[in-house]
Order: C-alpha cells, then sequence, then structure tokens
C-alpha cells in the first residue's frame, strides 16, 4: 500500500468516525428532546430508534476505529519516525473504542430506561 494510499483511507476513515459519532449524538440529543418535553407515555418508535442509534454508534464506531488501528500498524518506518508517526503511535485505538462504546451503551440505557419508566 502507498503512502498516499494510506493517508487517504485515514483521512476517509477518521472522517467517517467523525460522522458516525456526530449522528449518533445528534439523535440522541433529539431523544432526549422528545423525552423532556414529551407526555412520558409508552412510545415503542421510540424504543426502537434508541436501539437502532445505539447499536448503530457502538458498531460502526467500533469497526471504523478497528480500521485506523489497522491503518496505525500499517505504518511504515520512514513514517513512524516522524513527529505524526510517533503521536500515531501514541493513540490507544483500543481504549477509544472501549470508552465510545462504553458512552454511547450508557446514554442508549438511559434512554430506554427514560422511555419505559
Amino acid at each position: 500500500m502507498s503512502p498516499e494510499l494510506r493517508q487517504s483511507i485515514v483521512h476517509s476513515r477518521t472522517t467517517n468516525y467523525i460522522s458516525i459519532m456526530t449522528a449518533t449524538i445528534l439523535v440522541f440529543a433529539i431523544i432526549g428532546g422528545v423525552l423532556h418535553l414529551g407526555d412520558g407515555a409508552y412510545s415503542a418508535p421510540l424504543m426502537v430508534l434508541t436501539l437502532t442509534v445505539t447499536v448503530f454508534g457502538v458498531l460502526a464506531g467500533g469497526v471504523a476505529l478497528d480500521d485506523l488501528a489497522n491503518l496505525k500498524s500499517d505504518m511504515t518506518d520512514e513514517i513512524r519516525a516522524t513527529g505524526y508517526g510517533k503521536g500515531i503511535e501514541a493513540r490507544d485505538f483500543g481504549k477509544l473504542k472501549m470508552i465510545s462504546s462504553t458512552l454511547i451503551g450508557l446514554t442508549g440505557l438511559a434512554s430506554v430506561l427514560a422511555i419505559l419508566l
């Protein structure tokens, strides 16, 4: 894989991850608004939307981070020796994935509980 292709893929997957997280958080904010302003009655569509957004955020975000971790391991020694490469080497995508998935899961769980209670 050429360095140019690798960087293009890194840029694309980073943009994908940011888009996934932005969409997930935006929909959670909308769900929160509906719950706050709504009448408190159970809503099956809102429940399914909450579960869908939670699963989407965890799975799609996780795949994007896995791809970034794989691209990190594909860096050439020449790139690793640069300041950029050293910065990338210092990033722990596994921890970011765990934290991201946990927070999205907790937000989804809180939303589900708010819908049910």
